[in-house]
């Protein structure tokens, strides 16, 4: 009798590192969507613009109103949800977090862990210097909370953007599932829009200062996303980088 045929199960296929490989990026965005960048790049440079003519005359036709609008739906609960929310994105939490990823990347790739330092160093010195020249009073109407210095753009939207939007980031440096990867790119977009509604709540900017940080930080993201990709061309992830995982990772794959 003829021997039955050995089968032999082929090698499931392996994946990718996936922070070298994400879900999304800022760059896949906008790589066919080149109009809507220069949108946002035009729509940001009219706020600059505006905000440092007349004392932001232009925008306070519709800030104005938002504002007095959002004071208006104060309540306890809101007052207290919001300080604590303002508060992922301040000078304490950024010296804190910000290394913390850093240290995090470290062992597993540093062209992500020096891309997360030169963005904690960079964010400041562009949002000083974007204040200063636009040079915008901050709302003084009902204040909850003390704000220093100009109030355009927002110092803690571009802080929120720059920290917490390469979260993602260093949880793909850990991780091969997809959906972890997701959800916190979810639970890092919902931080920084409640951060920016924060902002207005608390009246210590205007509408358009916290959209125009936004605004900024989709391109802030795209500068760093450059500066990785610039790292890792020239340095690579590290020893903890394979081009390929193992076969068992790869059984962890979705």
């Amino acid at each position: 009798m003829e021997a039955a045929p050995v089968v032999t199960e082929l090698p499931r296929p392996v994946g990718r590192c996936l922070h070298r490989n994400p879900p999304a990026t800022p760059s896949a965005f906008y790589r066919n969507r080149l109009p809507l960048l220069l949108a946002i790049g035009a729509l940001f440079a009219f706020f600059a613009i505006a905000a440092a003519a007349a004392s932001g005359w232009l925008l306070l036709r519709w800030d104005e109103p938002i504002q007095r609008w959002v004071e208006s739906q104060r309540t306890d609960g809101l007052d207290t949800f919001f300080r604590q929310v303002s508060g992922l994105a301040s000078t304490r939490d950024v010296l804190i977090l910000a290394p913390l990823l850093a240290v995090l990347a470290w062992p597993r790739c540093r062209a992500v862990a020096i891309a997360i330092a030169a963005a904690a160093v960079a964010r400041p010195l562009l949002e000083f210097t974007l204040k200063e020249v636009v040079g915008r009073d901050r709302p003084n109407l009902t204040r909850m909370v003390h704000g220093e210095g100009y109030s355009f753009p927002s110092g803690h939207v571009m802080a929120a953007v720059a920290l917490w939007g390469l979260v993602p980031v260093v949880v793909g440096l850990y991780t091969r599932r997809r959906a972890i990867w997701w959800a916190s790119a979810v639970v890092s977009g919902i931080i920084i829009v409640l951060v920016a509604g924060s902002r207005v709540y608390l009246g210590v900017h205007w509408f358009s200062d916290v959209l125009a940080g936004l605004l900024l930080g989709s391109f802030y993201l795209l500068g760093v996303e450059a500066l990785m990709d610039y790292l890792h061309r020239r340095h690579g992830c590290g020893r903890d980088d394979p081009a390929e995982v193992t076969k068992a990772d790869a059984s962890a794959l979705p």
